[in-house]
């Protein structure tokens, strides 16, 4: 295409302090500096800052050398292009740097609550537009359960949906219904509607899903003690995984998506005064929404904009660190977008008709903190342009930058790896830049396009509400959606698969060539990862299940099992028992809580299995649950103070993230294998007789369950499949039942290990066979 365009590198030879041995030799101790200090930070509280200070030296020089040696100059769309991907390396710098500043001096809050007869009045919103009836269910439920005397707790059910089931449920559960026979500013305008219908002195926001454990406002209201205390925010915490965990299949790898924000940056700007309320999960003050009239309704982040303008009436806000409510995270690849969408056109809004930079009222921290949340909001673009930027030479044989490979390194090498050590301390493991890679390239087309559109139409206002409880039968690629990244992805593979022509048959401009492929290579797998996050995983499951440690007795024919649960739903549990234990198909399940909640039901036995720790874990589905039951283990799995004490983990290692990243497309295709085992097997040698037809075999049993076991015979004949077996203790027969072999295995040794699966099902007692 520019067969004119000299694609050599600059002469860097004529340039001072570039590529000299000192240079090379000073890199290199930067980056030893980096890991040490990364090493100490367990010890040194200072090397956290040590090693971001480094980062950040390090990226100005890198930036300092792009701009004077490497920009491609050679013609006007070389220049262009050059100067495209030095503004988005130097957007990339300046989001880091804000960054660090917004988690530079966390806090930790908690407050003592105030005597019961100074408690103030509060009213808990609860916002509704067309979620389902389950999801609101929970959460009132939960609202309901807060500790805190009937008569100065109010739940509000703000319908703007207008759907007389709404109101049927809001009544039977004792809440307030309140609905407005008009629609504007959607959720800010149903929010300060309700705010003429109430009284409370204080004003609790909850979404939908969000369900609040019992201690919400006895920690949250001894923060008012403060008369400047507009607000107290809490984290976001999802049940559920979000999109990225679900659909890569990594639950347990890699944390949530918005952790980082919940509880590292949340904290960091509380120190500054400017955490800001986050949609859900927050209890304001009603004279200082009164002050500056209400939610704000000119954008669509309501809840930013507001925090803003109550913090830019001198008004103080609080951030508790500490999960007091819990909620669904958007449950499909499509719900994601659409919510992305909507923050970063409200967050542009913000960025142009009511910009912090020259807000009245703000501190100086404050302005740089919401401008850093602003800012963030643009990142579309940028990562659009280090997606493409290797095309512009495999393709147009325009070199985006001009520098020999080695010296490249020299200079980006220690900046990346000291960024990547410092964001990986600073982020206390909730996020690596891996991630943040990803991230970006799921949404970057569709944010860029809608930052793009809001600069044109800033006052547009309308507002599309996340969907909640989706649910998919089967696997499903939401192919509009990702057609962009799968186009991208097609270009950059004629790119790779030019660029190792040339590599394989060329000997010129090797270096750029090189550096491009590298480029590709990588950009290859996070477009990828990114397709498999568009392809939905089946989600049959209707009631979410929780993980929990709730003491547990299992009661029939008059024994009781005791035991600890692992998890709880709406529809059973899971827990284990002590040793293997052979169960009757029902059983009486009785639940104790930490909290003195007790829930007692009937439920059906569906998995019963030998756990690794060597006890039985067993599956129950519940019986014919009344509403009352239903009520009770929806407290069992929300309302406990403890309940989300263990609820984070760190996000995997630097190179076990990239591993995952590679093999994503491999292990999303993966059969997922479900444990379907009726009965625990125990480990029991018995001696036994398998009788075919006239022929009778003696064995030894290696184990047995309620549903089969496996038999140990001196012969490994080939038998029909239908057999009867008879049990033998202190020689007389214990019992005697027909079954069918479904395998059959050679020993160790002499003869054969069968499997037998009854034909019928035998409820055993252990203690007849001791």
């Amino acid at each position: 295409m520019a067969e004119s365009q000299s694609t050599e590198p600059i002469d860097m030879d004529s340039k001072p302090f570039v590529g000299s041995w000192g240079d090379y030799v000073l890199s290199i101790l930067l980056i030893a500096l980096a890991i040490f200090l990364t090493k100490k930070r367990i010890r040194l509280f200072q090397a956290k800052w040590a090693i971001t200070a480094l980062s950040v030296f390090l990226g100005l020089r890198y930036l300092y050398w792009r701009w004077i040696y490497t920009l491609n100059t050679e013609d006007p769309w070389a220049t262009s292009i050059s100067l495209i991907l030095y503004s988005a390396e130097i957007y990339g710098f300046l989001s880091v740097l804000l960054f660090y500043v917004q988690v530079a001096k966390p806090t930790d809050r908690s407050a003592s609550p105030p005597s019961e007869t100074q408690l103030p009045t509060v009213d808990i919103f609860v916002t509704i537009y067309n979620e389902s009836l389950d999801i609101l269910y929970q959460t009132l439920v939960g609202c309901m359960a807060i500790d805190y005397p009937a008569g100065l707790k109010k739940v509000c059910v703000l319908d703007d949906g207008h759907r007389e089931e709404v109101k049927r449920l809001a009544e039977r559960l004792g809440c307030q219904y309140i609905r407005r026979t008009t629609h504007e500013h959607a959720k800010a305008g149903n929010l300060n509607h309700a705010l003429t219908q109430s009284s409370g002195e204080f004003v609790m926001v909850l979404d939908c899903d969000h369900v609040p454990v019992r201690t919400f406002l006895k920690e949250t209201v001894g923060f008012f003690k403060d008369p400047k205390v507009a607000f107290v925010q809490t984290p976001h915490y999802f049940y559920n995984p979000d999109t990225f965990q679900r659909n890569l299949r990594l639950e347990r790898e890699i944390v949530n998506e918005q952790d980082l924000f919940f509880y590292v940056i949340q904290p960091g700007r509380d120190g500054f005064n400017s955490s800001f309320f986050a949609g859900s999960g927050g209890i304001f003050r009603r004279s200082a929404l009164q002050t500056i009239g209400g939610f704000q309704v000119v954008t669509l982040t309501e809840d930013l904009h507001t925090s803003m303008v109550l913090h830019a009436k001198g008004y103080r806000s609080v951030y508790v660190n500490k999960i007091l409510a819990a909620g669904l995270a958007p449950e499909s690849y499509e719900s994601y977008l659409k919510q992305r969408q909507r923050w970063t056109r409200g967050g542009v809004q913000v960025f142009l008709l009511d910009n912090p930079l020259w807000k009245a009222g703000l501190t100086v921290m404050q302005r740089i903190n919401y401008f850093g949340s602003l800012f963030y909001f643009f990142h579309g673009w940028p990562r659009l342009i280090y997606l493409a930027a290797p095309l512009s030479y495999l393709l147009l044989n325009y070199p985006p930058l001009m520098a020999p490979f080695p010296i490249l390194l020299n200079y980006f090498l220690p900046y990346y790896l000291s960024s990547f050590m410092a964001f990986n301390v600073v982020s206390k493991n909730f996020r690596n830049p891996f991630w943040s890679d990803v991230y970006e390239t799921v949404m970057c087309f569709f944010i860029s396009w809608t930052s793009l559109e809001t600069v044109f139409t800033p006052t547009k206002t309308k507002f599309h509400v996340t969907p909640k409880g989706v649910r998919f039968e089967k696997a499903q690629l939401s192919w509009s959606y990702v057609m962009p990244h799968i186009l991208l992805f097609a270009v950059l593979l004629i790119g790779l698969g030019v660029g190792g022509y040339q590599l394989w048959n060329r000997r010129d401009h090797f270096d750029a060539t090189l550096l491009s492929v590298i480029w590709t290579v990588y950009n290859l797998v996070i477009l990828m990862a990114a397709v498999i996050v568009a392809r939905e995983r089946p989600q049959k499951r209707s009631s979410p299940r929780l993980f929990r440690k709730i003491d547990c007795e299992l009661k029939f024919g008059g024994r009781t099992l005791v035991g600890k649960t692992t998890d709880l739903s709406e529809s059973g549990l899971s827990m284990v028992l002590d040793r293997p234990v052979l169960l009757p198909p029902v059983v009486h399940v009785r639940l104790v809580s930490d909290f003195g909640e007790i829930t007692e039901i009937k439920g059906e036995v569906i998995r019963n299995d030998s756990s690794p720790s060597g006890g039985s874990g067993v599956g129950i589905r519940f019986l014919n649950i009344s509403d009352s039951q239903h009520q009770s283990l929806i407290r069992q799995m929300y309302s406990s103070p403890t309940g989300w004490a263990e609820a984070h983990q760190a996000t995997s290692a630097t190179w076990a993230s990239l591993a995952y990243l590679v093999t994503s497309s491999v292990r999303a295709f993966v059969k997922e294998k479900i444990l379907r085992r009726l009965s625990s097997r125990v480990k029991k040698r018995l001696t036994c007789e398998l009788v075919v037809g006239e022929r009778v075999f003696q064995g030894t049993t290696e184990d047995i369950s309620n549903t089969g076991l496996l038999v140990h015979l001196k012969t490994d004949e080939a038998f029909t499949k239908e057999v009867t077996i008879r049990l033998y203790h202190e020689d007389r027969v214990v019992f005697s039942i027909r079954g069918e072999i479904v395998r059959r295995t050679k020993a160790k040794g002499q003869g054969a290990i069968y499997g037998i699966r009854f034909l019928e099902r035998q409820d055993l007692e252990l203690s007849s066979l001791a």
